[in-house]
């Protein structure tokens, strides 16, 4: 009896051992198939991820393009502008040349009692220099004065602007 309880033992005990090895077997397939499931998953996503940052960089890659025209525009506009503002002042320049020095005079001095000095010594340092000579002579002393200190910080800058050109 002995060996037929020890038998039976040993027939359970493999039972159980084949039940289990079974179980370990379908439970390694289950966590292979999803493993391959979300493997696939990802993928996928990845996938995705990857065509929306393709899309996200031609959009990027079409805004730097028309910044790039913007900015081209931008140039040529500011250069039309430029030329359109030294066309203007040249004319400007050439008509107070040609005026009488008592128009002259009186245009600048208007535009002086309306804070616009500055302005006048941009003309100015334009004109011939006999016409600023003249018109010079004819300024009350302040304006003279200030006229004469703006023209030499003026030479000295250009001065300084030639020297760092050549240097």
């Amino acid at each position: 009896m002995r060996y037929i309880f020890t038998f039976l033992f040993i027939i359970s005990f493999l039972d159980a051992s084949v039940m289990e090895e079974g179980d370990l077997y379908k439970e390694k397939q289950e966590i292979i198939l999803l493993k391959k499931e979300l493997s696939e998953f990802y993928d996928k996503e990845d996938a995705k991820l990857i065509a929306q940052k393709q899309k996200v960089d031609a959009v990027l890659k079409k805004i730097e393009i028309a910044k790039k025209e913007i900015e081209d525009i931008k140039s040529e506009n500011q250069k039309l502008k430029d030329e359109i503002t030294r066309v203007v002042v040249n004319r400007a320049i050439l008509t107070y040349d040609k005026m009488k020095v008592k128009v002259a005079l009186d245009i600048f001095n208007n535009m002086i009692e309306n804070g616009k000095i500055n302005e006048v010594f941009d003309i100015m340092i334009r004109l011939k220099q006999k016409r600023v000579l003249t018109l010079l002579k004819k300024f009350d002393t302040p304006t003279k004065t200030y006229m004469m200190d703006k023209m030499k910080e003026y030479k000295y800058k250009e001065k300084n602007k030639k020297e760092e050109n050549n240097g």
